[in-house]
């Protein structure tokens, strides 16, 4: 790393002014900037190592004014601003060539603060649309944060109560806002307040802001922010406001604000505590907040818009019915990953009870053990995801042969294992003309793969297309997408016939889940459309060591993970 003369000697020869600063003995660099005629002053303080994007810090930030991407912070009675010129590290820099990279970071700096000065507009709408960001550095996280359910954001008062006695993780640590209007009502009554020996700790106001101006630069702004913002409300929501939560008196009070900004819709709140231990009503003047002491706290928001998306899951999905015929290995995971995806109306089929030699291979916690597998999952995805609807049932996959129950759903996953039966359900689908899209996955032994296929009726190639016999061409009672060679006892026998079972682990049942699971949403967004087929392929170390032969297709295999038609020209169905 080079020193602070060979740091200065550089920027000093690429036009920079700057010197070295001695900061409370510590040899830091000062570049001088002039924007707008206004002198502006960075301090760097290097590293032994480049192991970010280097930082300058921007000295006495109040004095320049309320600028973009600058958050105030003081250290030992210093104010400072730091810059963001990017997520630092997302950056890749040349650590190899410190000076360079010293030289690139300085000139990022000197052009956020350059737009924000000259350009007050963009300054304005930047300011806005990194609001939730600069209004968390005036929070005060000493204070537990608070978790509010609610959808539309319209006025309303709701009860919050304290967390749970004792409790340091987890919801029940939070305050609660339960809104009175929300789809999460019923869970989060279930789960966060009535078995938690909540108590009630005050009254909120939901309040929608028809107008917004950004964040105050500090905590002793926030009294004057408030009356301002106030008093830039329409005069309907004023009057409401006085009439109808102005009354009521409480020892504290919360006002969860909501507006749009450039970024979208951001939620905030204030905290109102009663200075000498009476109750007061709702602060809506200069006067009453006398009475308060107000500070910003941290707020955690639970609706679908926000948590949903959040995730990586799709809104578009809600309304979606998948039926998911088994909850072993394979299917858990694969309910798990529809769930988080977004669908919630999964209905999942398994007449199996949880036993304890599933716990290393199986999602489910061992909690619930001896219980029914559906029924466990349709729980732990219920808790998990707390607007899935996921319903459970004993029924087994040849049960299902129901053209009424078959057409209500939009897609059907079968995770069983069985080739038998999903051959029998599906000539029942061909008979009766159900048109229902069906996922088939299983895995394979050995760790030597796994496969999905999707039949889509619309489509050429249909599940049977994967029973050609690649030797005959005619169908097959072995799928030709399989690794291994039919005919072979691939089991493995620990205490006899009761005890035997296939050797695969975690790794394969989730890899497998993960295909069946990507094919399926990709078909629910519209992304595949045509009925196709994926495999994944693993070693072929284990299956060697205990005998197993494998196929050609083993061998020859070069398409992992790669979505591909599934039509076979010579099947006796598409063909």
């Amino acid at each position: 790393m080079a020193d602070n003369i060979e740091i200065i000697e550089y920027l000093k020869s690429k036009g920079f002014a700057c010197q070295e600063l001695d900061f409370k003995g510590i040899n830091a660099i000062s570049v001088d900037v002039e924007i707008a005629e206004k002198l502006i002053e960075l301090i760097h303080f290097p590293s032994s190592e480049i192991a970010g994007l280097p930082v300058f810090l921007l000295a006495k930030p109040s004095e320049i004014g309320h600028l973009a991407h600058v958050l105030n912070h003081q250290e030992d009675g210093y104010d400072f601003g730091s810059i963001c010129v990017n997520d630092r590290d997302s950056v890749s820099v040349n650590f190899n060539m410190p000076l360079l990279a010293i030289e690139e970071s300085l000139n990022r700096h000197i052009a956020i603060l350059k737009k924000a000065i000259t350009d007050p507009i963009w300054n304005r709408q930047e300011l806005l649309r990194e609001f939730k960001s600069c209004w968390l550095n005036v929070c005060d996280f000493d204070d537990r944060p608070v978790l509010l359910t609610n959808d539309s954001g319209a006025l309303e008062e709701i009860d919050v109560f304290r967390p749970v006695k004792g409790r340091k993780f987890g919801v029940s640590s939070y305050y609660l806002a339960q809104s009175k209007d929300t789809d999460l009502a019923a869970a989060a009554k279930i789960y966060w307040q009535d078995s938690s020996g909540r108590s009630l700790a005050g009254k909120a106001v939901v309040l929608p802001l028809t107008e917004i101006e950004p964040a105050p630069l500090d905590k002793g702004q926030l009294t004057d922010w408030y009356l301002d913002i106030i008093s830039k409300q329409k005069p309907e929501i004023l009057k409401k406001l006085n009439d109808n939560y102005g009354r009521w008196k409480t020892y504290e009070y919360w006002v969860f604000f909501n507006a749009q900004v450039p970024s979208g819709k951001v939620w905030f709140c204030l905290s109102f505590k009663s200075k000498k231990g009476k109750k007061h009503s709702l602060p809506l003047t200069k006067r009453q907040l006398e009475n308060w002491k107000v500070k910003a706290v941290p707020i955690k928001l639970f609706n679908k818009e926000t948590i949903l998306p959040r995730g990586g899951a799709n809104l578009d999905l809600a309304e979606t019915k998948v039926a998911l015929v088994g909850a072993g290995s394979v299917g858990s995971e694969v309910a798990h990953k529809l769930s988080a995806a977004g669908v919630q109306n999964l209905t999942i089929y398994d007449p199996d009870r949880y036993n304890i030699e599933n716990l290393y291979r199986h999602i489910l916690p061992e909690e619930l053990l001896n219980y029914g597998k559906s029924f466990g999952l349709s729980f732990s995805l219920k808790r998990q995801f707390l607007w899935s609807k996921a319903n459970a049932s004993l029924d087994k996959l040849l049960d299902l042969r129901s053209s009424k129950l078959l057409n209500s759903y939009d897609l059907i996953v079968i995770a069983i294992g069985s080739p038998t039966h999903e051959r029998l359900f599906k000539e029942y689908l061909l008979e009766k003309g159900i048109r229902v899209p069906v996922i088939n996955t299983w895995l394979e032994g050995f760790g030597v793969g796994g496969h999905a296929v999707l039949d889509i009726p619309e489509s050429k190639g249909c599940l049977l297309c994967a029973y050609v016999c690649p030797d005959t061409l005619v169908r097959g009672l072995g799928s030709n997408l399989n690794f291994i060679e039919p005919n072979q006892n691939v089991t493995i026998n620990m205490s006899g016939c009761g005890e035997q079972f296939i050797s695969y682990g975690a790794i394969c049942s989730a890899q497998t889940a993960l295909i069946a699971s990507d094919l399926a949403i990709k078909y629910l967004e519209g992304k595949v459309e045509t009925s196709s087929k994926v495999s994944w392929k693993g070693s072929e170390h284990d299956a060697k060591k205990h005998g197993v032969t494998l196929t050609n297709r083993f061998y020859q295999f070069t398409n992992s993970l790669k979505i591909q038609p599934l039509v076979h020209e010579d099947c006796d169905v598409c063909n």
